[in-house]
């Protein structure tokens, strides 16, 4: 079995995504905030694009973390009610 794209393609358009989030945050710096150095917007587009994309990964395991939790509870829920209707149909 062949897979459709290699990993260099995905790597390359993750790239893609964050230089194009790199420049519009630098293209907002240098139109707002740092108008009167532009040079310096593109120091910190990269820090805020870095801190972002950090932020994002953070959020996204968050989530994952906090759905776990709530699945755990439900599992757990479920298996109990189970063996209560279990007992309680058994029960004469």
């Amino acid at each position: 079995m062949q897979i459709p794209f290699r990993v260099d393609d995905i790597l390359n358009f993750l790239y893609l995504i964050y230089r194009l989030v790199r420049d519009a945050i630098q293209w907002l710096l240098e139109n707002t905030i740092i108008r009167a150095n532009p040079p310096l917007s593109g120091r910190f587009a990269d820090v805020i694009t870095l801190l972002t994309t950090l932020t994002a990964i953070l959020l996204l395991l968050e989530l994952v973390s906090g759905a776990k939790k709530m699945l755990a509870i439900i599992v757990a829920l479920g298996w109990t009610l189970l063996a209560v209707s279990i007992v309680i149909t058994l029960h004469p």
